[in-house]
């Protein structure tokens, strides 16, 4: 019953316009999704082993890091403002307040 309330879940909500068939849905798919849920939410991997009573690492061949894992907070991260100092022909300048000038002027490097 669990294993045809998933397959109904899964054309339910459209799986397959994601590349998911419903036919390769299972009952394990629970177990190992779970195992990559708890290890996206910082479960470690002996808590991980122990509440899915896997007995070896096994395991371990289901989690995936997503990629919203790595990307998550990126842009915010990516626009905060960092002090960079231009060092130039023996002169020091602030370069955070750039202008689009300096964007496009050619690089030059010093000898």
């Amino acid at each position: 019953m669990i294993s045809k309330a998933l397959k109904a879940g899964a054309y339910d909500l459209d799986y397959m316009s994601r590349g998911i068939f419903p036919d390769d849905i299972d009952t394990h798919s629970l177990r190992a999704g779970g195992a990559n849920a708890l290890s996206l939410n910082g479960y470690s991997d002996r808590e991980i082993q122990k509440m899915g009573r896997w007995r070896g690492e096994t395991f371990k061949e289901y989690i995936r890091e997503g990629l919203s894992s790595f990307s998550d907070g990126m842009s915010r991260a990516m626009k905060r403002n960092f002090q960079f100092v231009n060092v130039q022909s023996g002169v020091d300048s602030d370069v955070v307040d750039y202008t689009p000038d300096l964007l496009n002027a050619p690089y030059e490097r010093s000898q």
